[in-house]
């Protein structure tokens, strides 16, 4: 007999307690799954660039994509999120602060100014012992069209320059 829960069980109907021979593999798989899951969303939420998908995703002359795996997954990409924000001075000023904040522990790729702020930016945030590499992306036009973009993925920056500048025939 076994005690669990304040109720005796026979020990022959172990096998449906949820520490059973049965529900063990299961559950083990279910914790496995959720911490890669966890790991994966955790990845940008370290980073101050999140707050510009969270504070201007749905506005107004904005276009936000996120894509799904399975277009992602042939490019060894398992994240992406990008933002387009036309004509906003203020969104600007405040994708550039987040830039200035998270730089501090990216690899900078390329950033290009203008009269000392920054335009165009492809940066590597860099992670100890991490198979999964991050990138951000960033560039403003001559029209005020700004452009951020997350990356992460198992890519290096030499493919993921590949795969931006590389055109379909």
């Amino acid at each position: 007999m076994k005690i669990i829960g304040g109720q005796t069980l026979p020990l022959r109907n172990m096998n449906n307690v949820i520490y059973g021979r049965q529900t063990l593999p299961l559950l083990l798989m279910l914790i496995l799954f959720c911490s890669v899951k966890a790991e994966a969303s955790i990845m940008q939420n370290d980073l101050k660039i999140k707050d510009v998908f969270q504070i201007y995703g749905k506005n107004k002359n904005v276009v936000m994509v996120e894509l799904s795996k399975e277009i992602i997954d042939m490019y060894d990409v398992t994240f992406y999120k990008s933002i387009t924000i036309k004509n906003d001075s203020e969104a600007l000023t405040f994708i550039r602060n987040c830039l200035k904040s998270d730089q501090d522990r990216a690899r900078k790729i390329k950033e290009i100014t203008s009269n000392g702020e920054i335009v165009s930016a492809y940066y590597q945030i860099l992670e100890e012992n991490s198979k999964v590499n991050r990138f951000i992306l960033f560039n403003v036009n001559q029209k005020m069209e700004i452009t951020l973009i997350y990356i992460e993925g198992e890519l290096d920056s030499d493919d993921l320059i590949t795969i931006l500048f590389t055109t379909k025939n």
